[in-house]
């Protein structure tokens, strides 16, 4: 969110007053727990905010706000190596790169046990797969903000372990 929520205890009523790069439009607090809303943010790393109550004689205390990250951005994922059609691997390979570290989902008739995905690329094995055409398989990245990639459809792929011979054995009855 680029408007966050804080909350903070003060044991006296007063004026709130804002510190570093935030800032709130709610400008008095009561004695017990307090909840703010910051103005907008921009996508950043916030170290420096801070709140200060002065009560009604101008005594203050302030309250330094551990830092935080504000992060609107999706990540970003794309293939880097196909798993390889036809194969006979029923728990074949397939490597994606990302942007962002975070959580993979899957979608359609694949699926692995491989949860997390790194900077970079990322090697996953599908868990075992039965033989088939498949051609609805996709990957989705949910960073630690909450934010998710597009999804990344694998390219389709066949399946075959099992194979059958046929002999022409020169008969034409």
């Amino acid at each position: 969110s680029t408007t966050p929520s804080y909350a903070f205890s003060s044991s006296e009523a007063g004026t709130i007053s804002y510190g570093g790069s935030c800032s709130s439009s709610t400008t008095s607090a009561s004695s017990g727990n307090n909840s703010i809303t910051f103005n907008t943010l921009s996508e950043a790393s916030y170290s420096n905010c801070t709140i200060t109550v002065t009560d009604t004689i101008g005594n203050s205390r302030s309250l330094t706000i551990n830092t935080f990250e504000i992060d609107t951005t999706s990540p970003t994922i794309s293939q880097v190596t196909a798993v390889t059609s036809p194969t006979n691997d029923s728990t074949p390979s397939y490597v994606f790169s990302s942007n962002e570290i975070g959580t993979i989902s899957y979608g359609g008739s694949c699926s692995s046990s491989t949860s997390s995905a790194s900077v970079g690329n990322n090697n996953i094995t599908f868990n075992t797969l039965n033989d088939a055409i498949y051609t609805n398989c996709t990957i989705t990245v949910t960073d630690l903000a909450g934010n998710s990639s597009s999804s990344l459809s694998i390219d389709s792929f066949r399946l075959k372990t099992t194979w059958t011979l046929q002999f022409d054995n020169g008969s034409n009855s």
